[in-house]
Order: C-alpha cells, then structure tokens, then sequence
C-alpha cells in the first residue's frame, strides 16, 4: 500500500533537503577556505625563518619567478586577511543555516505527528 505525502508536508520536505543542500556546498567551501589559510599560514612561518634578502622564488603559472622574502609575505598576509574575512562570513552563514534547518525539522516533525500520529511524530530512514 502506497500512502502519498500531503502536499503540505512534501513542500517543507523539499525545502529542507534544499538547506541541507545549501549547508553543505557551503561547508564544502569553507573547507577549501580553511585549508587554504592553514597553507598560507605555515608558508609565512617558514619564510619568518629565512635571513632578510634570502631569493625567495614563486610560482607564476608555469615559472618559477624570483623575488624577495618582503614582497612574498605582503602578498601572503593579506591574502591571509581576505581568507580570514571569507571564512567568518562563512561561519556566521553556518550558524545561520543551522539554525533554520533546526527550526524547520521541528516543523516537519511536527507535521509527521499531525499527519501520522500513530508514528508518534518520528520519521525512518
């Protein structure tokens, strides 16, 4: 026996699978964000090491181009710094998604339970 889904609850069904969507592209980009930082951070500890005026060599497409220990660390700490912008927005994002996806599970629980009562208001997956 085949029991159709109430449209009401098929509709915030959609929606939470489009947040759940939603909140995992999103981490899927902080993640790359984060690694991205953490890079960026242990490269700046390794040139904080080397003497002032040591040739430093970077990578330009398919060449190698020399230039100096100065140049490299302003390029990478404010690369840094928009990174580290980047990943609090995505943060606060997080948070947000999170929160109206709790908000809306409540929802659809609830409607599994006005829906369906003999189930007591849990769904199975």
């Amino acid at each position: 026996m085949t029991e159709r889904i109430p449209p009401e609850l098929q509709t915030q069904l959609v929606k939470l699978q489009q947040l759940q969507d939603q909140l995992n592209r999103l981490l899927a980009e902080k993640n790359v964000i984060d690694t991205e930082l953490r890079e960026i951070n242990k490269i700046l500890q390794e040139l904080s090491q080397l003497a002032a005026g040591t040739p430093v060599y970077k990578i330009v497409g398919n060449l190698l181009i020399k230039t100096d220990k100065e140049t490299i660390q302003k390029e990478l700490d404010d690369r840094r710094e928009i990174l580290e912008l980047r990943s609090k927005t995505y943060q606060k994002q997080e948070n947000l998604l999170r929160t109206q996806l709790e908000d809306l599970q409540k929802k659809v629980n609830e409607l599994i339970a006005k829906y369906y009562p003999q189930s007591g208001g849990t769904s199975k997956a």
